[in-house]
């Protein structure tokens, strides 16, 4: 939040607009490519322990060589996200019941301008999520 100077911006609860729709070609300015990498390329540290904002940060990543204000935009609410989320984290308690679990979603063709397909999975041991 310091390196992009959002301390102060107001935290936020949810993570993304679900209404919004990023796309490359989405008519608004431009922004600085290397400023958008970098805060982007942080997120992605991030997500290693965050997984919560893994498909956010993966949505972001399409748009690092043609990036907007409005991709812009939907960075800084996930960095806001977390700001708003810092209790949020994967806990492992002790247990003796250690089925494997696995959930996983998938969005086929969710992308309007490239037709990509994006699918999660969440395996949990126990009673923690470890992927």
């Amino acid at each position: 939040m310091k390196k992009f100077k959002m301390e102060d911006f107001k935290p936020m609860n949810t993570l993304i607009n679900q209404k919004e729709k990023l796309i490359k070609d989405d008519g608004s300015d431009k922004v600085d490519e290397a400023s958008y990498r970098s805060m982007v390329g942080c997120l992605m540290y991030l997500t290693a322990t965050r997984s919560d904002i893994l498909q956010a940060v993966s949505v972001l990543s399409r748009f690092l060589n043609c990036s907007s204000e409005m991709h812009m935009k939907a960075a800084k609410r996930v960095i806001r996200y977390v700001k708003g989320t810092l209790e949020y984290g994967v806990r492992f308690r002790k247990s003796y019941n250690f089925n494997l679990q696995e959930y996983s979603a998938s969005d086929w063709a969710g992308s309007d301008h490239d037709i990509i397909s994006t699918s999660g999975d969440c395996f949990i041991l126990g009673l923690g999520c470890f992927s």
